[in-house]
């Protein structure tokens, strides 16, 4: 696996020790966070998720992201740190492929299992693409859960709050050789 971009790392330490200043961000479960490939499957309330995910995970991931997303200069930004469109309701064939293809090359993935951000704390359904990617990768998934950025920065909030906690708890490996059969 190749080493991050400059871009990216520069862009993770930033981000990293924004989180630990303004939201005393603590990461758990490290121990659980596998080596090689995997889809990290957090469940989604907030803008910050992303971020918050990615500055928790010790090594470099990707991302799927809505379409719409990528077209502006924020799209170019995203882009240059391992975001991917993904089309809202379309089968998105492409981009299963992609992510098969990055899991294959020893990447992590960032994908959120229930497609959308929650209106109120709670998990919504879970979209059957996760079950279809680990079906065909073989790879693993990473139970994730994030905590706190509900609070700070919702659907129902334009600007985020400048103070609170955040954290990140890693849960054991669901892994394909194990639901195989």
């Amino acid at each position: 696996m190749k080493k991050p971009s400059f871009l990216y790392s520069l862009v993770i330490f930033l981000v990293r020790t924004f989180f630990k200043v303004f939201y005393r961000h603590k990461v758990y479960g490290l121990d659980h966070y596998p080596k090689g490939s995997g889809l990290v499957a957090p469940n989604h309330v907030s803008f910050f998720d992303p971020p918050c995910v990615a500055v928790s995970c010790p090594g470099e991931i990707h991302f799927l992201a809505r379409e719409t997303l990528f077209k502006s200069f924020f799209g170019k930004l995203i882009s240059a740190l391992n975001a991917h469109p993904v089309k809202k309701n379309a089968t998105n064939l492409q981009v299963m492929k992609d992510v098969c293809q990055l899991l294959k090359e020893g990447c992590k993935v960032l994908m959120f299992p229930e497609g959308t951000r929650s209106k109120d704390n709670n998990l919504l359904e879970i979209k059957p693409g996760i079950g279809l990617l680990l079906s065909k990768s073989e790879s693993l998934i990473i139970p994730t859960y994030i905590h706190g950025t509900f609070d700070l920065w919702n659907r129902k909030r334009k600007f985020p709050k400048l103070w609170g906690k955040t954290a990140v708890v890693f849960g054991s490996p669901i892994r394909w050789d194990d639901f195989k059969d």
